[in-house]
Parts: C-alpha cells; sequence; structure tokens
C-alpha cells in the first residue's frame, strides 16, 4: 500500500494541535486572543523539530511490513530527539527556559500522542495490506 504521505504529515500535525488546545485550555489560555493562533503558535517548535528529525530518521512513510512495535520504537526514540529540540526552540523564541514540568508532560504527553496516532496508522496499513493480499 503506499499511503500518501500527506495522510501521515497532516495526522502528526493534528496530534500537535490537539495537544498545544488542550495545554493551553488547562492552563485557561484557550480564549486569550485567536484560539486559533495561539495554538498554532504553542505547537510550532514542536511540530518544526519533530518534521525535521521525522524527516532525518525517515519516518516520513510507514513500511507495511513492519511491525506497529517497531514503528512505535523508531517514533518514540525519534521523539525524544524532537522534542528536546523543540522546548530548545520554544525557549529561543520566548526568551526563558521552560519549566521541568511543562519540558516533562510535553515529551510525555505529545510523545504519548504520537506514538498512539503513528501506532493505530501503522495496524490499519497492516490489515489492507493483509486483505489485499488475502485477495490475491
Amino acid at each position: 500500500m503506499n499511503m500518501p504521505r500527506w495522510i501521515l504529515w497532516g495526522g502528526d500535525l493534528l496530534v500537535f494541535l490537539l495537544f498545544a488546545a488542550l495545554g493551553r485550555a488547562s492552563h485557561g489560555l484557550l480564549n486569550e486572543g485567536p484560539v486559533l493562533w495561539g495554538v498554532v503558535r504553542a505547537a510550532a517548535p514542536f511540530f518544526l523539530a519533530w518534521a525535521i528529525v521525522a524527516w532525518a530518521a525517515r519516518l516520513d512513510r510507514i513500511d507495511p511490513m513492519r511491525s506497529p512495535g517497531h514503528g512505535a520504537l523508531r517514533t518514540g526514540l525519534a521523539w525524544l530527539g524532537a522534542g528536546i529540540l523543540g522546548l530548545i526552540l520554544r525557549s529561543l523564541t520566548l526568551g526563558r527556559p521552560a519549566p521541568i514540568p511543562f519540558a516533562a508532560i510535553t515529551l510525555l504527553g505529545n510523545g504519548l500522542l504520537l506514538v498512539l496516532w503513528r501506532g493505530l496508522l501503522q495496524l490499519w496499513i497492516l490489515r489492507r495490506e493483509g486483505a489485499r493480499l488475502a485477495e490475491k
């Protein structure tokens, strides 16, 4: 199955936007200024870092022959590097370091959502591939 890459990247972007929206809402910041702009601004350094690391790690595609566990491990390891880079970019943008609880929640929460999203997509692809091969 040759899944368009925009589906993978679009899902990744939605994960970052969802996490940023949840974070802003939990701090009562969701209604501060234009809602979408605040969410995009919060997600941008992390998505940019993820795009760079995921592209470099060749996570811009899903291999239908690999197990979801393999994909989850690769995604988690890549996110660790990307998350740290995202925290650095955020700190440079805001002119102050990220508090440790924020950094920990961001690394764990966003990483969990990324692994979950990509794992579910991998399962869906494997099932479609299996069904397609069974038809032959």
